[in-house]
C-alpha cells in the first residue's frame, strides 16, 4: 500500500505542470530590464508612471499566448494590437474597469473629450493600450519612446490629457493623470526560423477634483 501511495504521488506532481507553458512551446518571454517609466515621464507628457507589479505580471502572461507568425510580422515602427490571442488575454488578466481598447481612429487613450475620461467630480477613468514592434536592433528605451511620441503626438493635435475638464453639466474640474508603462520581450521559433519582438502595455488614468473650479 505504501508503494502505491508513493506512485499515485508521483503522477499527481506530474499533473500539476503549468499549463502557460504549454500555450506556446516556442514561445519565450523574457520582462525586459528597461526604463520605460523613466523614458515615458520625460516624455512630458502630464502624466505621472509609476512601477507596477500587476500591470507587469499581467503582460508578461499574455505576451505567453503570442504565435510565431504574430512576433515574426512585427515592424521597426509601433503597431497597435486590437485583437488577437494575446490581446484577449491581456483583457482578461487585467482588472475590469482598466479599459483595454484599440488605438485607431475611433479608439485611443486620449481624453480629449468629455465622454472619453471620468464623468463625474472626485471619479476616475482608466484606458489602456497594446503595442508590438521587432526587437532586433532596437532596444527597450527607443522601443518605449515610440509609444511616448505617439501619445505626444495624438490624433488630430488634440489636447490629450487636458488640465481641466469641463462637464455635461456645465461645471469645470481640474484633471490629473497616473500612469503604467511594461515591456517583455518575446522571443519565438518555427521550422528553425527565429523572431523577436517587444510588447508594450500603456495604462493611463484621469482622476478629476471632487470639487468643481471656482468661476471667475
Amino acid at each position: 500500500s505504501l508503494a502505491l501511495a508513493g506512485i499515485m504521488a508521483v503522477s499527481m506532481l506530474a499533473g500539476c505542470k503549468d499549463t502557460n507553458e504549454e500555450d506556446n512551446g516556442n514561445t519565450e518571454v523574457k520582462p525586459a530590464p528597461s526604463n520605460a517609466v523613466s523614458v515615458m515621464n520625460n516624455a512630458d507628457l502630464g502624466i505621472t508612471f509609476d512601477n507596477d507589479t500587476n500591470f507587469d505580471a499581467a503582460l508578461a502572461a499574455a505576451a505567453k499566448k503570442a504565435a510565431h507568425s504574430d512576433v515574426n510580422n512585427a515592424k521597426y515602427t509601433i503597431t497597435n494590437i486590437g485583437k488577437g490571442d494575446v490581446f484577449n488575454e491581456f483583457a482578461k488578466k487585467l482588472d475590469v474597469d482598466a479599459n483595454l481598447v484599440a488605438c485607431d481612429k475611433t479608439s485611443d487613450i486620449f481624453f480629449n473629450t468629455v465622454t472619453d475620461g471620468a464623468d463625474k467630480g472626485g471619479h476616475s477613468k482608466t484606458l489602456t493600450a497594446l503595442w508590438m514592434v521587432e526587437a532586433n536592433g532596437l532596444n527597450e528605451d527607443a522601443a518605449v519612446g515610440q509609444v511616448a511620441d505617439y501619445m505626444k503626438k495624438g490624433l488630430d493635435n488634440q489636447e490629450e490629457y487636458p488640465e481641466t475638464v469641463k462637464l455635461a453639466d456645465g461645471k469645470t474640474y481640474e484633471a490629473t493623470y497616473t500612469g503604467s508603462v511594461s515591456i517583455v520581450t518575446v522571443n519565438t521559433s518555427d521550422k528553425g526560423e527565429t523572431a523577436s519582438a517587444y510588447y508594450i502595455a500603456v495604462s493611463v488614468t484621469q482622476t478629476l477634483a471632487r470639487d468643481p473650479m471656482t468661476q471667475v
